[in-house]
């Protein structure tokens, strides 16, 4: 042997060294380590596709799905119909949202190899995600003529079926999963997110027990079970849990947001400012801490502050028209009128038919003396619901104001019809009483006057 083969012996023999190495890593769960050791051996000898494919995979257990996407890419230059890089490059694309490329992998695998399964199964949850549903249902058919009892195709089409608000049929998918393979990753995670989204608060707590018995470390199950117990009103548990999450990572952003819902409940109000301030020093663009902090602010008094944080969260564009609502209430409150009526045109474009929105946007014109516009809109939310008494006050206040008292009377009995024992109804309807009474004393002296009126100006 000279000394040119030696040395790529020498190289070689490196090269598979580390390839061993990385794999003890990889095993152990020292994912980083298993990386540069991969790298290290590509740099040697960067001609084996099933190194670029491993070090793909490693990228994939670190989250890192785009640099994963350029391993398996590699891999692909060195052997282009691997099916197995062609497959995880799927996965990849459908993770990072392109799934125009995934399905055409998926579809390049098809041609390869028609009868290789996971190109059908990973079509499911690419399709899901497009919302092409139908096409995902053909997709798991498709896969179960080939393998009868794969858990993932259960658990994708179970995903689908959860979109659509199909709760029963997915639980009764994920469980077919789980009978298939008891182990399969947050099975009983998914399966108490539906029974959640069915109102089966208890259920669905004791599903995420039995994911965290198993993986006592998982953050999302942790986060949600600490939202759930919310609902239920455990407030203690609660902070139990998002208390856990920070001792697992301290820079967890919702973790820090729900202590301090937690602490303004309590009306708590510095120690949960410095959580929200917390939640948006980790994530600028965290929607709904801008918001509490401008609820903790008008309980302090600090107006100013309130209507600085109450446009930073109006420029994240919440969408959830509850939000708005709120939202819209308390820039009103702070007199921040236009702020508050593009928040109420928010909420009435999501949901044509939302009273409260329509009342809250007429308080915003006649609050700038704005009185038909008001009123237009006042009748709207009589439309959507007759019995809006705040509705029916303004209208019979605002006919009073342009003294049109028979309307004024007309609605506030109808008020008073409804709620007999208000005592805002109680007020209008005396002052209209009076004012109408007034009026009938007056009227015949305003006739008089303005008679003589014209007698004096036809002398000129």
């Amino acid at each position: 042997m000279n000394q040119d083969e030696y040395s790529n012996y020498e190289n070689w023999s490196d090269a598979e060294n580390r390839i061993e190495q990385a794999h003890d890593h990889y095993e152990n769960c020292r994912w980083q380590d298993a990386l540069r050791e991969l790298q290290a051996a590509i740099e040697i000898n960067p001609t084996n596709s099933d190194w670029y494919f491993n070090k793909g995979l490693t990228l994939d257990t670190l989250g890192r799905y785009h640099e994963a996407i350029e391993a398996y890419e590699e891999a692909l230059q060195l052997n282009e119909e691997d099916i197995g890089v062609l497959n995880c490059l799927g996965v990849d694309y459908t993770r990072i949202g392109r799934h125009d490329l995934a399905l055409r992998t998926f579809e390049k695998i098809e041609q390869i190899a028609p009868h290789f399964e996971p190109c059908y199964c990973n079509r499911i949850i690419t399709y899901s995600e497009m919302g092409r549903h139908d096409e995902a249902e053909h997709m798991f058919y498709m896969a179960r003529q080939l393998k009868e009892h794969c858990p993932l195709c259960y658990y994708n089409i179970g995903n689908s079926l959860f979109s659509r608000q199909l709760y029963d049929r997915a639980i009764w998918c994920w469980q077919q999963t789980q009978s298939f393979d008891p182990d399969h990753p947050q099975i009983e995670y998914r399966i108490g997110q539906a029974f959640w989204a069915k109102g089966d608060c208890k259920v669905a707590y004791e599903h995420f027990l039995k994911e965290l018995r198993c993986s006592p470390g998982d953050i999302d199950v942790l986060l949600d079970a600490g939202i759930l117990l919310l609902e239920l009103n455990e407030l203690e548990s609660a902070r139990e849990k998002f208390r856990r999450i920070l001792e697992l990572d301290a820079n967890q952003s919702q973790a820090h947001h729900y202590l301090g819902e937690l602490l303004l409940y309590e009306g708590k109000l510095p120690p949960a400012i410095e959580h929200f301030n917390r939640t948006l020093a980790l994530n600028p663009r965290h929607s709904g801490s801008h918001f509490r902090l401008a609820q903790c602010y008008i309980k302090l008094g600090q107006n100013a502050s309130a209507r600085d944080h109450m446009l930073k969260e109006m420029k994240l564009s919440p969408q959830q028209p509850e939000v708005l609502l709120e939202l819209g209430c308390m820039l009103e409150e702070v007199q921040a009128t236009t702020e508050a009526m593009n928040c109420f045109e928010r909420v009435i474009e999501a949901q044509p038919e939302n009273a409260q929105a329509y009342h809250n946007l007429s308080l915003c014109y006649y609050h700038n003396d704005l009185i038909d516009q008001g009123m237009d809109l006042s009748l709207q939310v009589l439309d959507l619901d007759p019995r809006h008494v705040l509705a029916l006050h303004n209208l019979a206040f605002a006919f009073l104001q342009k003294r049109d008292y028979k309307m004024a009377r007309e609605f506030i009995k109808k008020a008073v019809d409804i709620s007999p024992e208000d005592p805002q109804i109680k007020k209008l309807k005396r002052a209209i009483t009076v004012t109408t009474t007034l009026e009938l004393i007056i009227q015949p002296f305003r006739k008089f006057f303005s008679r003589l009126s014209q007698k004096l100006i036809s002398k000129y």
